[in-house]
This record gives structure tokens, C-alpha cells and sequence, in this order.
């Protein structure tokens, strides 16, 4: 788990409203796209400073960053990450313009992103500890060799999404997007219906007790709340999301034999490649003898979308239409 992946792995109108004006309200007050200047910096969530000469152009970007930076009017020239082409965030996206640059987690071809004249890296990392390396690193070491070449930039996935989204949209403004463009208004307003959708099925459906799982060949793993940005944003929005109870952060772990430990009318399950697929899950026998699962109570989780209007939109619909179906079992 060199990503730490398994970290990433009011009323509810008042929370809705007044959380994302918090959260990102920025788009508003930004204006046009701005004009090259002098000399370019953006502070990074690490609290580090990149300063250049000028507004970078060619970037490079794990691909969960680099799915929120297309989204956001910004298309990176290189991507690296885990098989970033059949990497489903990245659907859509334009390749004809972009170049693999490490196809393997952990695995950066640095001559690939040299010969591109990359001028800034892009990734997201899960704190603390702050020094931990970012997503799509294999050390520390390997990330300050990249960095000693091209200037990277760290932006946190433990914030809940509407500051995920709010810091790539400063992100994407400050490298030249239009962040007031009728696109992204437009995706914003989607984004808004989405979470109210979602917030007046999750307060219908309040009596649902709902986990999030992720699963290896011998550990369960339920997800504590606090720990995920998007399973943060819709808890806030009303959806019955029960979090692990545990000291440690992001999951509680145990074997698949004590399957049951959380009681749950719906089980959200990791849809991540890098982990137990859940028809693989499905046959262990404890974990299929829930009563979720014999119910057919368990949807598809794709842990902390990129940041992104878009992408957040298409989450939250997809998780309305499963829970609006599902029914408290006992």
C-alpha cells in the first residue's frame, strides 16, 4: 500500500449551502482567466512555496490530479499513476495530448518527464504525517530526486471535498483557467442539484445504517468517516453513513471471519483495482452471509473522486439512485 490507498483508500440545506460557500466559494470572486505575470507562486497544502519565473504551462500530474486539473480547464502533458489509461477517473480525457509517464504506482520514468519540459508535478497526499510522500511516489527519496528537476506541488485528499475542490480550483486559476467560464458554472450548478438530490433521499432514507468497506485476501476493512474527504461530504449532506469506531486513523481492520461487526443495511465497496474485488469478497463466507449482501445491498465506492465539480456530480447521482432503492433489514 505504498499510496497509503488505504487511507484514500443545521439542516441538511443549511449544511449544503453553507459548507460549500465555505468550502469553495472562490470560483465566485475569481474572474476571468488572470494574465501571465512576472513571476509565478502557489503555497501548496505541505505549506511550500513554489516560485517560478513565470505562470507554468506544461504540467505533470498523478492521475487523480490530473482527472480534477481537465476537469478544471488545465490538461497536463504527462500523467503517471497505476495504469493511468484504463483508470477509469481518467475516461474522457484528452490523450492525444498527454503522455504516460509512469504506468506502475510508484514508478516515474523521469527522462519521460524531462524530455516533456515539464515545469510543475501535481499530486495529492494524505497527512500527517506531512512528510509523507505524495500519491504516486514510491519514497520520499524518489519524490526530492523528481523535485531537484521540476518543482512539485502537494495538495491534501484528508479535507473534506468542497476544500479539495475549492484548493484545485485556486490551483487551476493560478495556472491560467478560466474558472468563471460557462463550462464550469455550469458544472458547479450540476454540482449543486447533485448534493441537494442526494441530501433529500439521504434525509428519506435516514433510518439506513450504510459502511464503507475495502478488503484484501485476509483483512476487512471499514472506513472511519473523518478520514475521507468525499465520505465526510455525505455524512454533512445527511446521508447515513456509520463510521468505524477505532483509534487508528482511516480504517478499522480485522479479519473477514468477523465480517459482521458493523450491522449495515448498505455496504459501499471499494471499486479500486489495487484491491479485493468485491465478487472475490462476495465468496468468503462470512462477508457474503451479511445481510447487505444477501439483500443485494452493496454498490460500487469510488473512494475520493477527483476534485472536481464534474466528478463529484456524477459520484453523488450515482450514490442517490443506489441508496433511494435500498431498505432498512432489521
Amino acid at each position: 500500500m505504498t499510496e497509503t490507498p488505504l487511507k484514500r483508500p443545521l439542516t441538511r440545506r443549511q449544511v449544503l449551502t453553507a459548507g460549500f460557500v465555505a468550502g469553495a466559494g472562490f470560483v465566485a470572486g475569481c474572474g476571468s482567466a488572470p494574465q501571465a505575470a512576472a513571476a509565478w507562486t502557489f503555497v501548496d497544502d505541505r505549506k511550500q512555496a513554489v516560485r517560478l519565473p513565470e505562470r507554468p504551462t506544461r504540467i505533470v500530474a498523478y492521475t487523480t490530479a490530473a482527472a480534477a486539473l481537465y476537469q478544471w480547464g488545465v490538461t497536463p502533458v504527462g500523467v503517471f499513476g497505476d495504469d493511468p489509461r484504463e483508470d477509469p477517473v481518467l475516461a474522457g480525457f484528452p490523450w492525444a495530448k498527454s503522455q504516460v509517464v509512469g504506468s506502475v504506482y510508484g514508478e516515474i520514468d523521469l527522462a519521460a518527464v524531462l524530455s516533456l519540459k515539464a515545469e510543475l508535478v501535481v499530486s495529492q497526499w494524505y497527512p500527517p504525517p506531512v512528510d509523507s510522500p505524495l500519491f504516486g511516489f514510491k519514497d520520499l527519496a524518489q519524490q526530492e530526486q523528481l523535485n531537484k528537476r521540476v518543482p512539485i506541488v502537494g495538495l491534501s485528499g484528508h479535507v473534506i471535498a468542497t476544500k479539495q475542490i475549492d484548493r484545485f480550483g485556486a490551483l487551476a486559476f493560478a495556472l491560467g483557467a478560466d474558472t468563471m467560464s460557462d463550462v464550469i458554472m455550469g458544472a458547479r450548478q450540476a454540482f449543486h442539484r447533485a448534493a441537494a438530490s442526494l441530501s433529500e433521499i439521504g434525509r428519506r432514507k435516514a433510518n439506513l445504517r450504510i459502511i464503507a468497506v475495502s478488503g484484501e485476501e485476509s483483512t476487512m476493512y471499514v472506513a472511519k468517516l473523518a478520514g475521507f474527504g468525499d465520505l465526510s461530504f455525505y455524512r454533512r449532506l445527511g446521508v447515513p453513513l456509520v463510521s468505524a469506531q477505532t483509534s487508528d486513523a482511516y480504517w478499522d481492520r480485522f479479519g473477514w471471519d468477523r465480517a459482521a461487526k458493523y450491522p449495515a443495511d448498505g455496504i459501499l465497496y471499494d471499486a479500486r483495482s489495487l484491491f479485493l474485488p468485491l465478487n472475490l469478497a462476495k465468496e468468503i463466507p462470512a462477508f457474503a452471509a451479511l445481510p447487505a449482501v444477501r439483500a443485494h445491498q452493496v454498490a460500487r465506492w469510488q473512494v475520493n473522486p477527483p476534485p472536481s465539480f464534474q466528478a463529484y456530480t456524477e459520484a453523488m447521482n450515482d450514490l442517490a439512485r443506489t441508496i433511494a432503492g435500498w431498505r432498512r433489514l432489521a
